[in-house]
């Protein structure tokens, strides 16, 4: 007699297989990519839109009637707000455990939650009545911005050879999409009316909640999970039992999981030296939180409101193109290409501010320079972990390696705040970035194992060894 846990099971597995038997409509990958576009839009826009907005956020909600940033009120509002934004990153410890659930119950339930919740978390700050309230739609935001499973959908959907390609796309147009808030800050944002900012939120709430709503209906599971978890619950209890000694053995699960995931890791020669080279690479990242200082004080406001304008098109530029150039000269090379781009990029963007280039010089340079950063950072964080294991415990991979190389910020963050004392602020970025993008870049090509074109479904431990 079966158990209600077999039952179960059994009904999961004819609910998966009428999945996979399903025909897809000839336009099937170009309607999911329209809608993952959209889900990545909304991920850029969530991802930006308080930096952008929080000025005239704290003018309203800490009744600051002077409108000056340079006033003891706002200095006060921004000592209340900010330790906050700080100790969101602790939110990174709880998205594995939150990103690994998609291994056991499928992709397509949390792109619809993640796409909803940065909605809501929007929503919760556009309608906030007071701090604590603002404060709690912030930490919505944080927590569902990281998890970029439309990144995971686009790799188990899309042809093994266009994967990087089709991601980049989509992450390209969603970069050029920030340049959006500066559309609806023009037309609602106003002066005169302390409460405007929330306007700006309208559409992008809109947006989010009503394309993850939807994306049930139009996006149909992986198919590389739903061979996975048929594969799976497939098995016989004596299979399981001998599946489960294997997978002790090598440290990787059917079931994915936190745990089993770091343990994979650690172990995984492959997996190991993406992670030491990825956590060095994060430290260069420090220069993307101060960049806009750099440019107040060697422009004015008018000419930095330019550069802000211009440099969201060559990010998404530079990152489309990476799509390409990762998918035909391989992982590892697009990084070295990527990383040389990033460094390229950031001395114009300080020659530019230093000797009076101009906005317009400095918006390119500063676009071209995080371009590369986040794009090598996607190369290192999404798309080699994912290729480098096993489908079971994808997810769990993805999120787990992303906390351990996102750690590496914090090292490049406590070099800038201890040397930004001694040294001028765009000359500290150029003394970070080079020696940590140079030892990361050597560590990538010198010992890790080119992705391009894996076999997603056939990836185990011992694939990179």
């Amino acid at each position: 007699m079966k158990t209600i846990n077999e039952e179960k099971e059994q009904r999961e597995l004819s609910r998966l297989r009428r999945i996979a038997a399903a025909p897809k409509p000839v336009y099937y990958m170009a309607l999911i990519m329209v809608v993952l576009t959209i889900v990545y839009i909304v991920d850029e826009i969530t991802s930006n839109m308080n930096s952008a907005m929080q000025p005239y956020v704290l003018f309203d909600l800490f009744k600051i009637a002077s409108r000056d940033v340079n006033s003891a009120e706002y200095k006060n509002a921004i000592n209340v707000v900010a330790p906050i934004s700080l100790a969101g990153n602790l939110l990174l410890v709880i998205t594995p455990f939150y990103k690994a659930l998609s291994d056991r119950y499928g992709r397509r339930l949390f792109l619809m939650i993640n796409t909803v919740g940065m909605g809501i978390g929007m929503l919760i700050v556009m309608s906030s009545a007071s701090v604590a309230q603002y404060i709690i739609g912030m930490i919505f935001m944080m927590f569902f911005t990281p998890n970029d499973m439309q990144v995971l959908y686009i790799m188990e959907t899309a042809p093994k050879e266009k994967r990087a390609t089709y991601c980049f796309i989509a992450k390209g147009i969603a970069l050029m999409s920030v340049s959006l808030i500066g559309l609806f800050s023009k037309m609602f944002l106003r002066a005169d009316v302390p409460s405007s900012w929330r306007l700006v939120y309208l559409i992008p709430v809109i947006t989010a909640i009503v394309i993850g709503l939807l994306s049930m209906f139009f996006v149909k599971e992986t198919p590389v999970f739903v061979e996975q978890r048929m594969s799976f619950l497939s098995l016989t209890k004596e299979e399981r039992e001998k599946r489960l000694a294997e997978d002790k053995a090598s440290n990787t699960s059917e079931q994915g999981g936190v745990i089993n995931a770091l343990k994979f890791i650690f172990t995984n020669r492959q997996l190991r030296w993406i992670l030491i080279a990825g956590f060095l690479f994060f430290a260069t990242t420090v220069y993307t939180s101060y960049y806009a200082t750099v440019l107040e004080g060697a422009m004015t406001t008018d000419m930095v409101s330019t550069a802000l304008l211009i440099y969201p098109f060559f990010n998404g530029i530079v990152t489309i193109l990476s799509g390409f150039f990762s998918d035909k000269v391989g992982r590892k090379k697009v990084c070295l290409i990527l990383g040389s781009v990033c460094l390229a990029g950031l001395i114009v963007f300080i020659l530019a501010c230093r000797i009076g280039w101009g906005p317009i010089v400095a918006g390119i340079a500063y676009g071209c320079s995080i371009g590369g950063l986040w794009s090598m950072s996607d190369t290192l964080i999404l798309t080699m972990p994912a290729e480098s294991s096993p489908s079971g415990m994808r997810s769990s991979v993805m999120g787990t390696i992303s906390v351990l190389i996102g750690s590496g910020m914090f090292v490049g963050n406590i070099i800038f705040i201890i040397c930004q004392n001694f040294l001028p602020m765009d000359i500290l970025f150029t003394l970070i970035c080079l020696p940590f993008m140079a030892l990361s870049l050597i560590i990538v090509m010198t010992k890790v194992r080119e992705t391009k074109d894996v076999d997603l479904d056939k990836v185990t431990a011992d694939t990179f060894k």
